[in-house]
């Protein structure tokens, strides 16, 4: 029975990943990549991620930004506000397949949308908050655009302040209904807004969308100057409680054994909008952690099992939810909850490395690879059509039972020498093309093949060899099928 699931699910996990593949023209990436370029930056220190992640570019853009201040002076602009009063009735507008949140179009048939109505006016441009859920662990927010101006626009900012704190903006996503994310002149176009939430905050009801559009002419897009940009903040009332009669917690402490690691199992909580499997890599463990493998949710209830698979995974790589890296949240599908007679979960394996292999040691002057987890990773010699510059190497990474995983590969931007001398990687060199050497390939039978880059830099031969690259995340399956009851009556 259980090669018989693990077939079913390697077949259609691949099926899950060819679609996503073919949905990226629905992507908003490639328009709101533009609004990057307005003078913002980053709030937090990206870490250098090798290998492409097989559904992480699919249909949704993270955008993680903070406001560079202008040196032009803001003309000062009226705004104008409106609220209208009326009940919920605009689910059909926000029905899209390009949606990448696949629970969402579930909260719309269950009319589980509060109205808000809340709109606001200004330099041609008019913003409504059409209506919001939340569950304390999870926030959407519905709302349109609508472009009177005489230039095409693209959000190039959006966060959601609670006044004191704000909601996370690293994981945070914004889905379009329909279409490109650039709005013309006389266009409206509908977005929805979400983002994961702190469990250990308490969010005050007073809320505020704030947008930033900008325009789309290559001056506009390469200016620091607020004026090709136009700030809109629309404030509402949102009840981070609203789902909290809906909502029941499981406490667990258990503990779940995979390959000899442990992995305690702290509660499950079930509200609307998911079912969230709260866990913890026990800090004992000869390994580090970056997945489960398949974790699937089972509920019994007189003599029938309810499984529930594929949950997505909030980590320290991917949220501001969690700082420790030993910290995840499994969230599935939402279940009712239905005095259950017991609920387990269950996981096929992990992706894990021995913590004391978290490194690759490579040596570049004998071109060879003196120590990586495992015996699948290789240095290739490079060819002219890849374009690698001087002190950078290509690296080849083969493994099986890649449809199970949905973490990326991802290295330290700094690297050490034999002497212990701390070096920072370096960028690409923009004069020349990145080449074609990146990427990963997977197979039907779930043998994968990632193509891997380092940059150490031009003189990195001249650095006493080896140098050692301290490794973040790996992609590293450990096939054991296991399981843990959670929860009994007996």
């Amino acid at each position: 029975m259980i090669d018989k699931e693990k077939d079913i699910l390697l077949r259609n996990a691949y099926e899950v990943n060819q679609h996503a593949e073919a949905s990226q023209e629905k992507h908003l990436y490639n328009a709101m990549r533009g609004g990057i370029m307005t003078g913002r930056k980053r709030e937090r220190r990206r870490k250098y991620s090798l290998g492409i992640g097989m559904a992480a570019a699919a249909v949704a853009v993270i955008l993680i930004l903070s406001i560079v201040k202008a040196p032009v002076k803001e003309v000062v602009q009226a705004t104008v506000r409106s609220e209208v009063n009326k009940p919920w009735s605009d689910s059909e507008l926000f029905r899209s397949s390009s949606v990448r949140d696949q629970s969402f179009e579930s909260l719309l048939d269950r009319n589980l949308i509060a109205p808000v109505y809340h709109s606001v006016e200004k330099n041609g441009f008019r913003a409504e908050v059409m209506g919001a859920v939340t569950d304390g662990r999870k926030v959407y927010v519905l709302y349109n655009v609508q472009n009177d101006s005489v230039h095409p626009v693209v959000h190039a900012g959006f966060t959601l302040d609670y006044g004191a704190v704000k909601a996370p903006s690293i994981g945070t996503s914004l889905d379009i209904t329909k279409g490109t994310s650039e709005i013309k002149p006389g266009q409206t176009k509908n977005f929805i807004y979400s983002a994961n939430l702190l469990p250990s905050v308490s969010y005050p009801k007073d809320v505020k969308l704030s947008i930033i559009l900008t325009e789309t002419s290559e001056k506009a897009l390469l200016s620091s100057s607020k004026k090709y940009r136009t700030e809109l903040d629309i404030p509402f009332e949102l009840d981070s409680d609203m789902l909290k009669e809906q909502s029941h917690t499981v406490t667990a402490n258990r503990t779940l054994i995979v390959d000899g690691q442990k992995i305690n199992v702290q509660k499950v909580l079930y509200t609307p909008l998911g079912t969230y499997v709260d866990i913890e890599y026990d800090k004992n463990n000869e390994k580090q952690i970056f997945q489960l493998i398949n974790p699937v949710l089972m509920v019994e209830k007189g003599g029938k099992t309810e499984k529930t698979y594929y949950p997505s995974l909030i980590t320290s790589y991917n949220s501001e939810i969690y700082k420790d890296s030993s910290k995840a949240t499994l969230v599935f599908k939402s279940s009712e909850y239905n005095d259950p007679d017991s609920i387990s979960l269950k996981a096929f394996g992990i992706s894990a490395v021995e913590k004391d292999q978290m490194k690759i040691v490579v040596d570049l002057n004998k071109n060879q690879i003196i120590e990586a987890p495992g015996s699948n990773l290789e240095l290739v010699e490079p060819k002219p059509e890849d374009y690698a510059e001087p002190g950078e190497i290509l690296l080849r990474h083969k493994f099986d039972n890649a449809h199970y995983l949905s973490t990326d590969n991802a290295f330290s931007e700094t690297f050490t020498d034999a002497e212990g001398q701390v070096h920072k990687k370096v960028s690409v060199n923009k004069t020349t093309p990145g080449g074609s050497w990146a990427g990963s390939s997977v197979s039907r039978d779930g043998t994968a093949e990632d193509q891997l880059r380092y940059r150490f830099g031009e003189n990195a031969k001249d650095y006493p060899q080896p140098l050692t690259i301290t490794i973040e995340r790996y992609k590293n399956p450990i096939m054991d099928t296991q399981a843990v009851e959670l929860y009994s009556k007996k």
